[in-house]
């Protein structure tokens, strides 16, 4: 049995060294609390000896969406090891654990090594090993089958970010169906709505020169993101003050000057009762706000009424700590950072929020100054001229324009339209093409989404390995490894922008293709390879034709930029015009207004759960990519506790429950098993499912498999602005079912040895 310990009281707020003083850690959480941060994000090894021969050839890196810059080190055709670039300006000379883990990826015998063609029943795992012709003939007839019967718009295409990524929109495109959705309407949706309905753009964020960084549920030192993630660390101890809201103790939080554990879904309180201090005691910055904002004035009377006492009874929080942080962070202005993250949206009310992060940022004038709020530039590269398909005629099978219309109507929102095809007597959606995506790890309510499939007629899966989402599918076509492979150069925004080179390093190990390899052998067989007449040697010649370098130039340094240090200034000048439909930082929202939400940030009170439940609250770690990797033993063997859920002892006791304790986790909409662990790092009112454990493909090894997939779990709700889904609206209840394991010692599968057979 757990042993009650007791958390901070509510409304008090912990520093790192009360914390840890105040004994309320397990020793496993000592030990995680303590540990260097560097655990996560490490200098890599030294370098093998150029003397025995090894070649040395730089790329960028493929397993998450931060791109780091990469040297593989390559002798007789194998990959020995992989090291960071020194001078990468992204990455600055860093490679974490899953980036070190790139090799194994490559060797992995799970992954997928040839097309696959399904022939017992979905899910069953019975595949018939088939060429790339037969497996592409057999899809192009499909799909034509498909467009004879329902249109080109009975085939919805979905996808996440990366650079073969154009490919598949490009085919999508030529094709001529808008049931297109994508990874934001999961992801950062609502956080890049909110930056850019205040600043007309999405800004990075100056955390190399920042005084006071403050983080909500932004768990940067776990959920990685490069250059963003290493400013941090870089700067622990230093003359940063770091303040962290989240409801659980993370290493970030560990390595903070003050953590709050938040009542989820009240941060847009905190941020409303911070404003309202502010401009009570005279600490924004009035020249600042009177040459470049609209809405001063209407926002200084909307949060009047927020004040600290307020926002204290709202989240927890006591009003004089409110109070303090407001102060310090007007004081360090402008080189100080509300910083949004980058994460999937929390409540139904997220874009709100973000919003209220951006016009925190604006009062105090932290913006396009060192420390602050920064604008992003971008290198501009070229694409070969290729010849244009038209507009896209067909109709969408649901009314996005309606249901929302101010979000990224080329993104899709993923519930809206899984809904409608749920609530079809006939689905109007005949077959699904996915692109390096599981949306049954990353899509909420996965039995609906299972539900989904049954009625969809044919479904095609371009990926690496057997997810959970290809091994339901038809057909998979496996794409080969990012090391593998040469990508057209990717040009990524920042406040030092950069353009990222992607070289293939060595040959494809096994029957596998590029994206864009597929999409044109498909092309052929649909009659749109006129869309596709181009090689990714004519993409990159195009791409790198305005840049000072040449090709041999690009791939001998890996990547290319012009500036070392943020060029600021440049939006402060005068006669500038913001990207907002008034020209100016919009405190009120222009557009809002003009579609009926709310202008200025408002908060909606977070729903209550029944008595007995808790509200579910999910996360990453440094050491997968959402829910790819885990099938690693590289990463998985380092994790053993990483599946657990957590409780809190109080929670622990009251269920009877100790560590490694199995209990069965229940919402409305599904139930999972995981593992316990009990830990005072945690709201006595929460309890947390790690995101990307659960796979139930037999395709992977069992590392995958342990825990369970917090998408069973959680309901389908959606941020009201974008459509954006909804994390954090869920409430379970815990029912232990008597069994126990040892989560150090989790079997590991004889698969991995074996691979997909």
């Amino acid at each position: 049995m757990s042993t009650s310990q007791n958390p901070p009281r509510e409304g008090q707020s912990m520093s790192r060294r009360s914390f840890l003083q105040a004994g309320t850690f397990t020793v496993a959480g000592l030990a995680l609390a303590s540990a260097p941060f560097t655990s996560h994000l490490v200098r890599s090894a030294p370098r093998p000896n150029p003397l025995l021969e090894d070649q040395a050839i730089r790329t960028s890196c493929g397993l998450c969406v931060n791109k780091c810059g990469v040297t593989a080190w390559v002798r007789d055709g194998v990959i020995r090891k992989l090291d960071p670039i020194d001078e990468h300006p992204k990455s600055r000379g860093m490679l974490c654990a899953r980036g070190n883990a790139g090799v194994q990826a490559l060797y992995d015998p799970n992954r997928v090594k040839s097309p696959l063609i399904r022939v017992g029943e979905r899910g069953a795992g019975r595949w018939r090993q088939t060429t790339w012709d037969e497996a592409l003939d057999h899809v192009a007839e499909n799909l034509l089958k498909v467009r004879t019967e329902m249109g080109p718009e009975g085939v919805m295409f979905s996808s996440t970010e990366g650079f073969q990524e154009h490919f598949f929109r490009a085919f999508a495109e030529a094709w001529g169906s808008p049931n297109v959705v994508r990874h934001p309407t999961l992801c950062l949706a609502s956080m890049v709505h909110g930056m850019f309905s205040t600043f007309g753009e999405v800004p990075a964020f100056d955390l190399r020169k920042t005084r006071y960084i403050i983080l909500a549920g932004a768990n940067r030192f776990e959920a990685l993101v490069t250059p963003d993630s290493v400013d941090l660390m870089r700067n622990v101890g230093k003359r940063q003050k770091l303040v962290v809201l989240d409801p659980r103790f993370t290493i970030t939080a560990s390595k903070a000057d003050d953590w709050f554990p938040i009542r989820p879904g009240t941060d847009l309180a905190f941020v409303l009762a911070m404003m309202s201090v502010i401009f009570e005691e005279g600490l924004q910055d009035q020249n600042f706000l009177d040459r470049y904002t609209i809405g001063q004035e209407a926002l200084r009377e909307h949060v009047r009424k927020h004040t600290p006492e307020w926002a204290a009874e709202e989240t927890g929080i006591a009003a004089r700590e409110i109070r303090r942080v407001a102060r310090e962070f007007a004081s360090a202005a402008p080189a100080a950072v509300f910083y949004p993250g980058r994460r999937s949206s929390w409540t139904e009310n997220d874009t709100q929020f973000r919003r209220g992060i951006a016009v925190l940022n604006a009062i105090v004038g932290a913006w396009d100054r060192p420390g602050g709020c920064l604008p992003k530039t971008r290198i501009a590269i070229e694409e070969p001229l290729v010849f244009p398909p038209d507009d896209i005629a067909a109709d969408r099978c649901y009314d996005l324009e309606t249901l929302f219309p101010l979000a990224n109507h080329k993104d899709g929102t993923y519930l809206a339209l899984r809904r409608s095809i749920l609530e079809s007597a006939k689905s109007p959606i005949g077959a699904w093409m996915i692109y390096k995506q599981n949306p049954l790890h990353s899509v909420p309510n996965t039995n609906a989404t299972l539900e989904m499939m049954k009625k969809i007629g044919f479904i095609v899966a371009i990926d690496t390995s057997p997810s959970d989402t290809a091994w339901m599918a038809d057909v998979i076509l496996p794409e080969s490894m990012y090391l593998e492979r040469t990508d057209p150069p990717h040009s990524v925004a920042g406040a030092v922008p950069v353009v990222l080179n992607r070289r293939q390093v060595v040959p494809p190990r096994h029957d596998t293709k590029s994206c864009i390899e597929i999409v044109q052998g498909l092309a052929e067989r649909l009659g749109l390879a006129e869309y596709f007449d181009y090689t990714v040697d004519d993409w990159i010649e195009a791409a790198i034709e305005p840049l000072t370098i040449n090709r041999k130039e690009l791939d001998e340094r890996g990547f290319y930029s012009t500036l070392e240090e943020p060029n600021y200034g440049r939006t402060l000048r005068d006669g500038y015009r913001f990207r907002t439909k008034s020209g100016k930082i919009e405190l009120e929202s222009v557009r809002y207004r003009e579609q009926s939400y709310p202008a200025l940030p408002t908060y909606v009170k977070p729903r209550s759960g029944r008595p007995g439940a808790y509200r579910l609250i999910t996360g990453r770690s440094a050491l997968y990519t959402h829910a790819a990797l885990q099938s690693l033993s590289w990463l998985g063997g380092a994790d053993p506790e990483g599946c657990a859920a957590w409780i809190h002892p109080k929670v622990a006791d009251r269920h009877g429950l100790s560590d490694g304790d199995v209990v069965r986790v229940r919402s409305s909409q599904g139930e999972i098993e995981v593992p316990i662990k009990a830990t005072p790092r945690i709201r006595e009112d929460c309890v947390f499912v790690p995101h990307g454990f659960g796979s139930r493909s037999a395709g992977l090894s069992d590392y995958a498999h342990r825990g369970g997939r917090d998408s069973e779990l959680l309901e389908d709700h959606e941020d009201t602005i974008t459509g954006n889904a909804a994390m954090h609206e869920t409430f379970v209840e815990l029912f232990p079912t008597g069994r126990h394991i040892e989560i150090a010692k989790l079997p590991v599968s004889s698969r991995i040895e074996g691979g997909l057979r």
